[in-house]
């Protein structure tokens, strides 16, 4: 029975050092009422409060989250699942400053009570070297687009046209920012492929021959080729790969049918479609937006995803939009 007791204290001993030492912040809550009943060392220096300014509150009410509403919400999912992880949190300290944090919170049994642990990290420099990657990766991007319009004057702005109208589609299908922040840059070099297609064949002002057209196909797989070893943090390479990919398996290179294609090239074939076609091209005239939208429209659920294809639609009853997107 000593033994028992002696073993326990150590346990609980242990455990208060890494409480007291953690490099995370440390909250640990009621499991009934979601009051916080503890806080250690480094979280009171990082909202730069005291102890007792914790002691007896709700998450929403230290700044934790700015929404009372979010904050019950997430109170609700760690008391049904016992667990809960969100990556990127707004944590405003004592002071108004503004912090990014990662949040994961654990529910667990302390003897015959349930307790809550939050635990917190602060992200915001990580956050901030991911920022300035991300401008590089644009830097770059940008670089590129640049050099291949200089080779396809009928292209030039097309990649732009067609990552800006993309982008408006997967926002109104609730895609995340993240989500689009990769789909601009997949818009933006979705043709890098073209890059080793002779330019009197982009520019040719007649109905290509089948081999032509055959090597135009190829900058889907070209453009996977060049990407596919560059360390994004999305899928850019695949996107590319299958934006010219058809829910029926008729698209090309690989064949991909419904939802083998990723949901950002599905976006990424509609915008591309339907911005080529008001475009002007040396061998074939300007289509009007009406009657380009009535052509994607018609391939709705045959080649195109029908849900991407009523966006589309829907976006461009605005015709504001369609001169804010298609202006020259």
């Amino acid at each position: 029975m000593i033994d028992s007791f002696n073993s326990s204290a150590n346990l609980g001993l242990r455990y208060f050092r890494l409480f007291e030492a953690a490099q995370d912040g440390i909250l640990i809550l009621n499991f009934d009422t979601g009051l916080i009943e503890d806080a250690n060392p480094f979280i009171i220096n990082l909202l730069r409060c005291s102890k007792e300014d914790l002691i007896g509150k709700e998450l929403w009410e230290i700044g934790f989250i700015s929404d009372k509403k979010e904050a019950i919400d997430i109170f609700k999912k760690i008391k049904s699942f016992g667990y809960v992880r969100y990556e990127n949190l707004p944590l405003r300290d004592k002071h108004g400053m503004v912090l990014d944090v990662e949040l994961i919170c654990n529910s667990y049994s302390v003897g015959v009570d349930m307790v809550i642990q939050c635990n917190i990290r602060d992200i915001s420099e990580r956050k901030k070297s991911e920022e300035k990657l991300v401008a590089a990766f644009e830097a770059i991007i940008l670089a590129i687009t640049k050099a291949m319009e200089s080779r396809d004057p009928y292209t030039a702005g097309h990649q732009k046209r067609v990552a800006n109208i993309a982008v408006l589609i997967g926002e109104k299908m609730g895609m995340s920012l993240d989500q689009l922040q990769g789909l601009q840059m997949a818009g933006m070099v979705h043709d890098i492929g073209k890059i080793s297609i002779p330019a009197e064949i982009l520019t040719k002002p007649v109905t290509l021959t089948d081999i032509e057209m055959q090597m135009l196909r190829g900058h889907a797989e070209g453009g996977y080729q060049i990407l596919k070893d560059v360390p994004f943090s999305w899928p850019i390479a695949e996107i590319i790969h299958q934006h010219h990919e058809r829910i029926d398996g008729s698209g090309y290179p690989l064949g991909l049918r419904g939802d083998q294609i990723l949901l950002e090239a599905k976006v990424l074939s509609v915008a591309d479609m339907l911005e080529a076609m008001v475009s002007y091209r040396p061998y074939r005239p300007v289509l009007p937006i009406n009657i380009a939208l009535q052509e994607i429209k018609k391939l709705a659920g045959l080649t195109l995803d029908q849900e991407v294809v009523n966006v589309a639609l829907d976006l461009f009853k605005d015709q504001d939009l369609i001169q804010q997107i298609f202006k020259r």
